[in-house]
């Protein structure tokens, strides 16, 4: 069980895991991690930095603007992080925040980031009441984790050859993963996962 102190109070949340994965707080011992996820073609490249090489100090900079709760997913059996999710740029007076998540090349294909995303959204429903969340991604960065959390994401909308990136433009999509949906399907998905906390 891992503990994360809220908005500098004394009050702390215990963070969820499963059999397979946690989520943590971020420390200084993961910035290597972070800045190589940051700057990976594969997954971070294309968000913040949109393939540019940041330094380590603007990654750092970075890392924590609009960021409500942020954390690494970590391997259980193996100690190792696989990625990093974040709540972001919340609008508590609307019930609304952002959702995102990065995974390390490592992390594909196995269901363990998905793990971590679901834990994350565990966590901020649990935490403050949002109505919903929101996510952009476009199609091919959607399909590296929804896998399994399909039935919760719902598209609000759609921005046409919106971004570029490979050599060519896509699609950006905006989903929602609303409260009502969650509270329905969740406890199917915690009950799999085992869910720990």
């Amino acid at each position: 069980m891992s503990e994360v102190s809220q908005n500098g109070s004394d009050r702390s949340v215990a963070l969820p895991s499963t059999k397979h994965v946690r989520i943590r707080p971020i420390t200084e011992r993961d910035s290597a991690f972070i800045y190589q996820l940051m700057t990976s073609h594969r997954s971070g490249g294309r968000v913040r930095f949109g393939g540019a090489t940041p330094s380590p100090q603007q990654v750092s900079a970075s890392l924590w603007e609009s960021v409500l709760a942020q954390f690494m997913v970590e391997g259980i059996s193996s100690g190792r992080p696989l990625g990093l999710t974040a709540i972001t740029t919340p609008n508590f007076r609307d019930g609304f925040a952002y959702f995102s998540a990065l995974g390390s090349d490592e992390s594909q294909g196995h269901g363990m980031l998905v793990e971590g995303v679901f834990l994350t959204f565990e966590y901020a429903f649990a935490t403050w009441p949002f109505r919903k969340i929101y996510m952009e991604a476009t199609e091919e960065s959607y399909q590296t984790f929804y896998g399994g959390l399909d039935r919760f994401f719902t598209e609000e909308g759609r921005l046409k050859q919106h971004t570029f990136w490979n050599g060519r433009y896509m699609d950006m999509a905006i989903f929602a993963v609303y409260r009502d949906n969650w509270d329905r399907f969740s406890p199917q998905i915690r009950d799999r996962l085992m869910l720990r906390d």
